[in-house]
């Protein structure tokens, strides 16, 4: 609830500066594509309702909430079809079967009764009419704008305080094939569900393509521990640490009240070593970690939060959980989407500065580059400011604004020292940042004066979100946030060849054979660790990624931490960590909580 007062609040603050400024602004646009949008706070959580019976129309609908509604807890019984449920009046000729059952509802007009009709915005009164009419649960189908195409379900609606649950669900072929089945008599039962994993798993051997309650393919669990259990409230991004004195490792979970510390060394039974606290004023879920030289770099949306220090070797001999405090803290910046560490040099790379507030920081969003080579000690060290994307601030109030921007928001970036084909950057240091709506690289060799080397986009740009590079140097695998959504497309990778610095060009893409929407991938060995939400983490080889007549990547195996669907929506995996020495695949699921996976010993990772 403080996220979402804290976005009312700065996104009502910032159409007010720019309503002063004598700039419109339209509604209907939203920050983070990918995350932020109408009903983000309910999609995360597996939302949504399971039609039972008939067999032919059994399926699951993801949904939103409307606020101050009742809890979702497997209220299961039959759908009525109730009109607009707009009055009473809606109600009266299935009074006799709306008793404990469930309302199902159009939003506007009524299938069954002309003079049916709602005004907009009724959504106020729709849940308490149901309520009293003797539904336990209410579902509402949305209608259709002008143009004929489907409304948004309004996740963000509020109903005057109703006991029974309230939920809106895509309006899509399907749920009109049931809504049809429930006017003309069919007995349709339907379960209004919120799935949760709350027990610990450990030890289970993907057999017979299940590992528990889990679909994989050569990848099995070795342990999950669920958020409850290290009081999670949503989790996001994570990184691992070895301790180069004990070979012990150590995951790092972002959480939104703050980071989670877990010894993973028997990854069958991690231990659960306490929490680095959120104590800034405005929580938000976007946490990211990198580490350096035994210390953890933590940014955050939440504001004001700063870049957090902590020395992870605190963490030897640690037993038992307990509270952490961090160690240094670096504050040219209240809030940022993301940060970047390149190891070799001992730079950090802060992206998406000040994300949630009315301006970028001083880096326009871009890269805000911090010399770490002395960890609790970092120290400002130039701006990356020239070509990115128009920022968050941008794409929450619209156009115009988008084109008048004046950041140059980058999502996500990956720095190297260039070892790829392109001798002119030989031993550079290399960004190749993902800025939205292209992919940028950057020289960031002279920290005061980087310089642009080349920028691309591709085919059906959505939110150019992440890429990571093969460890040749020789291509970048970018995964795109909206793309399936937007196009109507599979899940898909985009393979740039970048070994031409000056003229990245587009490859080829990978088409997976799900519909859910990618997320962080990350390169290891030769195969891509791809964390794409509601299908899990999916595992692909790179060995045929440069074959001249046949380019590709292979799928390997996957792990599906998401048990309820497959559909594009914002639920499940958030990120992946493969880079430990022992084989261990740390995860993060978004309301589930930690996974620790490995290959299968018979996992065919040889090309």
């Amino acid at each position: 609830m403080v996220a979402r007062l804290s976005q009312r609040f700065i996104t009502g603050c910032a159409a007010a500066v720019l309503v002063l400024a004598g700039v419109s602004v339209p509604g209907g646009a939203y920050a983070h594509p990918g995350h932020e949008h109408p009903g983000d706070e309910h999609l995360a959580d597996g939302l949504g309702v399971q039609v039972n019976t008939p067999d032919d129309l059994a399926g699951f609908f993801p949904a939103v909430q409307w606020g101050d509604t009742g809890d979702v807890d497997e209220q299961t019984a039959e759908f009525v079809y109730a009109g607009t449920g707009c009055t009473p009046a809606s109600y009266l000729e299935v009074a006799d079967r709306i008793q404990g059952n469930i309302a199902l509802v159009d939003s506007r007009a009524s299938q069954t009764n002309p003079a049916d009709e709602c005004p907009a915005y009724t959504f106020l009164q729709k849940v308490q009419t149901a309520q009293q009419a003797g539904a336990i649960g209410f579902v509402q189908i949305p209608g259709v704008d002008a143009e004929g195409e489907p409304d948004e379900p309004r996740g963000d609606a509020t109903a005057v305080t109703a006991d029974i649950p309230a939920l809106e669900v895509w309006r899509t072929d399907e749920i009109l094939d049931v809504r049809d089945a429930v006017i003309a008599g069919e007995d349709v039962n339907v379960t209004l569900t919120r799935p949760t994993l709350d027990e610990p798993l450990s030890d289970l051997v993907c057999e017979d393509g299940m590992a528990g309650p889990f679909e994989c393919d050569g990848v099995d669990l070795l342990a999950f521990v669920p958020e409850a259990e290290f009081d999670g409230a949503g989790q996001s991004d994570l990184w691992g640490w070895t301790d180069v004195e004990s070979g012990d490792e150590y995951v790092i979970i972002g959480k939104t009240n703050g980071v989670a510390f877990f010894r993973v060394t028997e990854p069958t039974d991690p231990v659960y070593l306490g929490e680095l606290p959120n104590d800034a004023l405005l929580h938000r879920i976007w946490h990211d970690i990198k580490v350096y030289d035994d210390h953890a770099f933590i940014v955050s949306e939440s504001e004001p939060h700063g870049m957090k220090v902590f020395d992870l070797t605190r963490l030897r001999g640690a037993s038992e959980p307990q509270q952490w405090d961090a160690d240094a803290f670096y504050r040219l910046h209240s809030a940022a989407h993301n940060v970047e560490v390149n190891t070799e040099t001992g730079f950090a790379y802060i992206v998406g500065g000040n994300a949630g507030l009315l301006v970028p920081d001083h880096c326009l969003s871009g890269l805000h580059m911090v010399d770490i080579n002395d960890p609790t000690n970092p120290s400002f060290a130039g701006c990356y400011a020239e070509v990115g994307g128009p920022g968050t601030l941008a794409r929450t109030i619209g156009e115009p604004v988008t084109d008048v921007s004046p950041a140059a928001y980058v999502h996500d970036t990956q720095c190297v020292i260039y070892g790829g084909p392109d001798e002119r950057y030989t031993d550079r240091e290399i960004c190749f940042n993902s800025a939205e709506d292209k992919v940028i690289i950057v020289d960031v060799t002279d920290k005061h004066q980087p310089v642009t080397v080349g920028v691309t986009d591709y085919p059906m740009v959505g939110y150019t979100h992440q890429g990571w590079l093969t460890e040749d140097h020789e291509y970048l695998i970018v995964n795109d946030e909206i793309d399936e959504t937007r196009f109507e497309i599979p899940t898909r990778n985009v393979v740039l060849d970048v070994t031409d610095l000056e003229n990245p060009r587009t490859h080829f893409e990978h088409f997976h054979d799900t519909r859910a929407i990618t997320h962080n991938n990350y390169v290891h060995e030769g195969l891509v660790y791809h964390s794409n939400y509601t299908s899990g983490l999916r595992v692909l080889d790179t060995a045929f990624i440069g074959d001249p007549d046949d380019p590709r990547l292979e799928p390997v195996g996957f792990f599906d931490t998401f048990p309820w669907h497959g559909d594009p929506t914002f639920d499940g995996t958030w990120s992946n960590y493969p880079f430990f020495a022992s084989g261990t695949i740390a995860v993060s699921g978004i309301d589930e909580g930690l996974f620790l996976l490995r290959l299968s010993e018979d996992t065919d990772t040889d090309g």
